[in-house]
């Protein structure tokens, strides 16, 4: 019942399938300036991506528990940390995009590793 009403939403909005989001993926061909190339005649720039949060240099607050030797007053507590990851695209880097209504933005959220999942 749910899929009918969802089809009948759909089907009753018209439009091309271009008008729609939708996933996309690519590749990296330039990190600077950064070029996506979605297949043999389209090549996406910058002014068309919008870089997920995690992607490119970021940091994260977290604890870490400190592991050190029996003498110090340290030993087993949790330190508040600050950590710094880079995951920075390259050229040759398999991406992942929705594409926005309309197909005018993208949004890169996902850099895939050699194995298909994340970095």
């Amino acid at each position: 019942m749910a899929g009918k009403r969802l089809y009948e939403l759909m089907t009753k909005r018209g439009g091309k399938a271009s008008d729609y989001s939708d996933v996309v993926f690519g590749v990296v061909s330039s990190a600077s300036p950064l070029k996506v190339q979605l297949s043999n005649s389209m090549v996406l720039t910058d002014d068309f991506i919008i870089l997920g949060k995690h992607i490119g240099k970021f940091k994260l607050k977290g604890k870490t528990k400190i592991k050190t030797t029996k003498d110090s007053d340290l030993q087993g507590d949790m330190v508040s940390a600050e950590y710094e990851f880079d995951n920075s695209l390259k050229a040759g880097d398999k991406v992942t995009m929705i594409r926005m209504d309309g197909g005018q933005q993208f949004y890169l959220f996902e850099r895939l590793g050699e194995d298909g999942f994340g970095f």
